[in-house]
């Protein structure tokens, strides 16, 4: 009877004890090779939604789509994250995410002040593709808390098919939140994050500025 008990107790203390894996596609940590996800998040200005259906042990990878909501514009992509540094409490990786996408209305991240017409609000149909590169971490502050950061490129050329324009668009994306695990197979988080963004459009160059916030949700299996 007291072995029972006793090993009862035990699985019980290893139970309480273990740390939530789940990790979030923001983040430097990877969920258990072969585990895979759901992720999806809201906020302003994009949604998006990523199966991470391939974890390994230096790298996690998935299909991703995001749909800006104003102005619109629709991407998706293959989302990849190497992992670059797994010490203590500490995670770093490495973010490559290739993608192509479709806007309505010039498909600019950021809001330019001098200029209106990469993000006009007159439907102007374009198409696009590009790389967003980055580093994403994140550090444990306790069972169930983590802290992310981030800083990303989501640079991509756009063509107006009607006009025969184009332009370049290379955003710099700061970003901050926290991460919580609500239980083996869950995590949540928000994110917020922005920064400058440089427009190219033959010699021309303009600078604008641009930001979001994020609330997301992963669900492991």
């Amino acid at each position: 009877m007291s072995r029972s008990l006793t090993l009862l107790l035990l699985l019980a203390s290893l139970w309480v004890a273990a740390p939530a894996s789940a990790s979030a596609i923001t983040s430097g940590s990877f969920n258990a090779p072969g585990e895979r996800s759901h992720n999806i998040a809201v906020g302003w200005p994009e949604v998006h939604y990523m199966w991470e259906g391939l974890v390994k042990d230096k790298v996690a990878l998935g299909p991703r789509i995001d749909i800006r909501i104003w102005p619109f514009v629709a991407n998706a992509g293959l989302q990849m994250r190497f992992r670059l540094l797994n010490q203590g409490k500490t995670s770093l990786a490495l973010l490559v995410y290739p993608n192509i996408g479709f806007a309505g209305f010039g498909g600019a991240r950021a809001d330019y002040p001098l200029i209106r017409l990469f993000a006009s609000r007159a439907f102007d149909g374009s198409v696009g593709g590009g790389a967003n590169l980055g580093l994403l971490a994140s550090f444990r502050l306790a069972h169930k808390w983590h802290i992310l950061a981030g800083f990303e490129n989501p640079t991509m050329i756009w063509f107006f098919p009607t006009s025969s324009g184009w332009f370049v668009e290379w955003p710099l994306l700061f970003s901050a939140g926290a991460q919580f695990d609500i239980n083996f197979r869950t995590s949540v988080w928000a994110r917020i994050g922005g920064g400058p963004a440089l427009l190219f459009t033959g010699p021309s160059l303009s600078i604008g500025g641009h930001g979001s916030l994020t609330i997301g949700a992963q669900f492991r299996y």
